[in-house]
């Protein structure tokens, strides 16, 4: 029950963090690039990577706290049906910018997952 708790908790942050964040970075139409979603969902990509991947996060905190920050917070904060709905709108009005925020989500997601993975697995100079 405790975990189911902690995903509610978590979710509920992530999702007015992600609201603040469209806030902070609106799109007046679906003719522009969608940057609050770039930026939100490339952020989660390497937070979670991150978390996933710290082991003083892993030992440290219990794994119901992990479960609610992974999959609720960041799970609510990062968004998939808003990827594909700025794509079917921006496509309407530019083809070609929809394909480069396509591959662009991808290519800098796995790069900032690949980012959170290095900095969660570093060695710490002493």
């Amino acid at each position: 029950m405790k975990v189911y708790l902690a995903v509610v908790i978590g979710g509920f942050f992530g999702s007015i963090l992600r609201y603040g964040i469209g806030l902070l970075l609106p799109n007046i139409d679906y003719s522009g690039f969608p940057w609050a979603t770039f930026a939100v969902n490339i952020s989660g990509a390497f937070l979670l990577t991150y978390i996933l991947f710290h082991p003083m996060i892993q030992s440290k905190l219990d794994q119901v706290v992990i479960t609610g920050i992974t999959t609720g917070l960041i799970g609510a904060y990062t968004t998939f049906s808003a990827i594909t709905v700025e794509i079917i709108m921006l496509a309407k009005e530019n083809v070609f910018l929809a394909i480069i925020y396509i591959f662009s989500t991808l290519l800098f997601g796995l790069f900032s997952s690949f980012l959170g993975y290095k900095y969660a697995t570093r060695r710490v100079m002493d």
